[in-house]
């Protein structure tokens, strides 16, 4: 389970892609697009701890899988439908 993050450009346009995501020096979320709609540039900037906080609560350890030095829910690491791994 995973919370999503809202994103809109000034002029409310959602992202059609993002272009880049990275961290900043000082622990910031940094979240870079260039608007489809508008043209302008727009980076979102977020400190770490605020999406911590934002952090859906915990599953169980059954719904989980380690994956090297990570856990990540179980759903996102099994192959789709009809699909082998």
């Amino acid at each position: 389970m995973y919370e999503r993050i809202q994103l809109s450009c000034e002029c409310g346009s959602q992202p059609s892609r993002l272009r880049e995501i990275g961290l900043s020096a000082d622990r910031q979320l940094v979240i870079y697009w260039r608007c489809s709609n508008c043209r302008r540039h727009m980076y979102i900037v977020k400190p770490l701890a605020d999406c911590v906080r934002e952090c859906p609560a915990e599953e169980s350890a059954s719904a989980m899988v380690e994956t090297g030095d990570s856990l990540f829910p179980r759903a996102l690491t099994q192959p789709a439908p009809g699909k082998t791994a």
